[in-house]
């Protein structure tokens, strides 16, 4: 779990213990007409935990502004969480577009090794156009997590979006000495395949991953993460 983990389901903030943050360069399909950068923080609070995401990506002619904030709660086995999401559209000679949704989660820790866990998202306000009115899409998650050994991590979600065919995602995850670690996925809707590696020492964590399409090809990027200890524990 780290500064961008409740952007996939905000109950995993009912378990952060650390305040974590964490900056994203990604170059989507290798044009820089759609550089993306993106910033998270995630913190404790109480017993639960707070997350915020700024994200903006492309360039002069059409850019996306998105901005989150999450809040989880632990209850035991249980943690909940709620998200607010909100969009903004804006090509060059046309008005902004905003839209906002809103999303809740729920994970449960079925044992020390396997966890569970669902999100469902609906739109709330903004649409784009007239004759079609476009507004921020409906969705729902759902995702399996197991812990092989301490090393190894495996994981699979589904994820149905309003509109798109029904998507598969299965990830693996090995850990090397504590400080290294290598994870593969593999995308069912794109069928695309996701790489990523990492180090980590102490504080900081370093991460460099890419995702391949066959069509639109590569989108590599870069992850910087810092994280603080609770000094309440």
């Amino acid at each position: 779990m780290d500064a961008f983990s409740f952007r996939s389901n905000p109950a995993c903030l009912g378990g952060i213990k650390d305040l974590v943050t964490g900056m994203l360069f990604e170059r989507k399909w290798m044009l820089p007409e759609l550089d993306n950068v993106q910033l998270a923080v995630s913190s404790p609070l109480e017993k639960g935990g707070l997350g915020i995401s700024i994200q903006h990506s492309g360039d002069a002619d059409y850019s996306e502004l998105a901005a989150e904030l999450g809040y989880g709660k632990n209850l035991g086995k249980v943690d909940i969480g709620v998200c607010f999401h909100y969009l903004q559209d804006q090509a060059a000679g046309y008005q902004a577009v905003g839209y906002g949704s809103s999303s809740v989660g729920i994970r449960f820790h079925v044992s020390d090794k396997f966890i569970s866990g669902w999100e469902i998202g609906l739109p709330v306000f903004g649409q784009a156009g007239t004759i079609a009115p476009e507004r921020a899409p409906q969705f729902y998650r759902m995702g399996f997590g197991y812990e092989y050994n301490p090393d190894l991590f495996l994981s699979v979600q589904v994820e149905k979006t309003a509109g798109l065919p029904l998507n598969t995602i299965c990830s693996v995850e090995y850990r090397y000495s504590e400080q290294f670690f290598f994870s593969f996925s593999i995308n069912s809707l794109a069928e695309s395949v996701f790489f990523k590696s990492g180090w980590k020492k102490n504080r900081i964590c370093v991460q460099v991953y890419s995702l391949y399409e066959p069509v639109l090809g590569l989108s590599p990027g870069i992850v910087l993460l810092w994280g603080r200890k609770n000094k309440m524990e």
